[in-house]
């Protein structure tokens, strides 16, 4: 997975494809299914409770809400948040430019998580792939386990002098490396409660807690 700064691009072409809803909120009903994608324009997507979508949700501006226990495939949002509530299944990635991205207990993920510009919060979630950023912090608590990598992608303007990214691993395990592309990026690890980092933490302060 890479960081995708296309992403608005890719998704007007999909909204040629697929049906779509333009300045309006698209909403699926607990228990429903749906094939093909779900894509709104200026609108968000409101999924229930146990639904199955057969299909990639995407929107340009606006949040995606995803309920428990159900089954998605790729979510993408350029202009709003992901929330992906409890016992989720993602067959694919989940994908912001600028927006944040929560994960609840019991999700899992068989792809990888990019936010360029948001924060990424996980809880009791496995995440099968990487977890990237660019400019967010990332939190990783309660029994999650990411199967591969914690990247800062890209290069920051201002150097050290800029904002510090954080990283939080709470409880949980990074199963591969903690990669900050850029050695001038200013990062800290936190690490507390029995979490761990089974490969390299790279270019990036380590603290237990």
């Amino acid at each position: 997975m890479k960081i995708r700064i296309d992403l608005l691009w890719g998704l007007l072409l999909w909204f040629s494809a697929c049906d779509f809803g333009v300045n309006k909120t698209i909403y699926v009903d607990d228990g429903e299914t749906r094939r093909g994608g779900i894509n709104s324009v200026n609108g968000g997507i409101i999924v229930g409770k146990d639904c199955a979508l057969m299909g990639s949700s995407r929107t340009v501006n606006g949040r995606i809400e995803i309920g428990s226990g159900s089954r998605v495939e790729d979510l993408q949002s350029v202009n709003g948040s992901v929330d992906v509530d409890e016992k989720v299944v993602v067959n694919g990635d989940i994908e912001t430019v600028n927006g944040n991205i929560t994960c609840g207990t019991g999700t899992e993920i068989d792809g990888g998580i990019l936010s360029i510009n948001g924060r990424v919060r996980m809880s009791g979630t496995v995440v099968g792939r990487d977890v990237k950023t660019i400019n967010g912090n990332i939190t990783v608590e309660n029994e999650s386990t990411v199967k591969g990598d914690i990247v800062i992608e890209g290069h920051r303007r201002g150097g050290k002098d800029s904002n510090q990214i954080t990283i939080r691993i709470i409880n949980s395990v990074i199963e591969g490396d903690v990669i900050v592309e850029d050695e001038d990026v200013n990062v800290r690890v936190y690490v507390s409660a029995g979490g761990k980092v089974l490969g390299t933490v790279k270019n990036a302060e380590v603290v237990e807690e």
